[in-house]
């Protein structure tokens, strides 16, 4: 899940709280304004964050949040949120979050809404964060109206709209915001909420991938790399590709793999080529598992591990993957010694996989 970073504005630049998905901007409240005590009260809880003195940072910051200060009740809800000196605590985080929010503070609104959005606190509902996200959006917050887009496209805690997603990821996008620019691009490449203009995919796709957006970076790639509305370039495309392989995006990893596997704009390298299908396949990518099922049966790129093989290979076909020929090129040399080895791996990664779920 990507992560947004809320930014608070004390007649300095300062930015913190990981809470859930893409960059906010932060826009000063009228209302706020009133009961905020200034930025010279809080200058020192701002330096003692910086320098991750989070204790202290808490201890400066908490009669400055209960007095109204907007910047000080940001600083408390990221602090709770990422748990930065104290256990982390939703719950608690959203308290300080509303408070802000409240006084009409734009990152506190989002902040909150991405909390309700995606049910990490008591009494979340998406109904609650779409409401939040309208009122952030309304007031300019670029991340707020690309996640209110979001939840027009797919109607989550609402009406489904796909025209007016696409004039909420146009404004936001206008801005800079590589979300939106990328989600607009997405409609523009369907022809959904926006006629269809495979220019204006790339345009958009290449606006958000220069700033570092995963998704746009390997749509880039793919165009670049098919030469769909672009001049064909595999040596641009594997440089996207990796920009959104680096980024964690599995499809992008299992594009680069084959990039090095083929030496298409890369000079081939079947060890890099493992590399990023083992980054993929352990992100659940089925294509990228049976691929390195197929590098560890010929011991290409890695050490021949028939185990590792069937390993792969079965985690590839329960993704809905199917491989007859490797998989009947397995089969006798499966011993029962591999089974049980097998076996044994595939429990483990059952347990990570409920572990992981359950945290989330």
């Amino acid at each position: 899940m990507r992560h947004l970073l809320v930014a608070l504005s004390l007649g300095m630049a300062s930015a913190w709280a990981t809470i859930p998905e893409a960059a906010a901007q932060n826009a000063p409240s009228p209302r706020a304004a009133p009961a905020k005590p200034g930025a010279a009260a809080m200058a020192p809880a701002m330096a003692a964050y910086r320098e991750q003195r989070y204790g202290e940072a808490w201890l400066l910051a908490l009669p400055l949040a209960e007095k109204g200060d907007v910047a000080a009740q940001l600083m408390l809800g990221s602090i709770y949120n990422n748990g930065e000196g104290v256990a982390p605590d939703r719950n608690e985080a959203a308290k300080w979050f509303g408070m802000a929010a409240d006084q009409g503070d734009t990152s506190a609104q989002y902040a909150l809404a991405m909390l309700m959005e995606y049910g990490r606190i008591d009494g979340a509902s998406p109904e609650a964060a779409r409401k939040l996200f309208e009122q952030a959006a309304d007031r300019g917050h670029a991340g707020a109206a690309t996640e209110l887009g979001m939840m027009y496209t797919t109607g989550h805690g609402g009406p489904r709209d796909i025209d007016m997603a696409a004039s909420l990821f146009e404004s936001a996008a206008k801005t800079g915001h590589a979300d939106a620019q990328y989600y607009l691009g997405t409609l523009f490449a369907a022809g959904r909420g926006k006629p269809q203009n495979l220019d204006e995919a790339a345009r958009h796709f290449r606006l958000a991938a220069d700033q570092g957006q995963p998704e746009a970076s390997y749509q880039l790639g793919l165009m670049l790399q098919d030469g769909v509305s672009l001049s064909k370039n595999p040596v641009e495309a594997a440089r996207r590709f990796t920009v959104a392989a680096e980024g964690g995006l599995p499809e992008a990893q299992t594009a680069l793999a084959f990039a090095y596997l083929g030496g298409e704009g890369v000079e081939r390298n079947d060890t890099m080529a493992a590399k990023w299908f083992t980054e993929a396949a352990m992100r659940g990518e089925p294509l990228a598992q049976d691929r390195l099922a197929r590098l560890y049966f010929l011991g290409q790129g890695v050490a021949r591990d028939v185990a590792a093989a069937l390993l792969w290979l079965t985690l590839a076909e329960r993704g809905g993957y199917e491989d007859e020929t490797l998989r009947n090129s397995i089969e006798p040399e499966i011993t029962p010694e591999i089974t049980a080895q097998v076996e044994e791996q595939l429990a483990k990664w059952d347990s990570a996989a409920g572990d992981g779920a359950a945290a989330n």
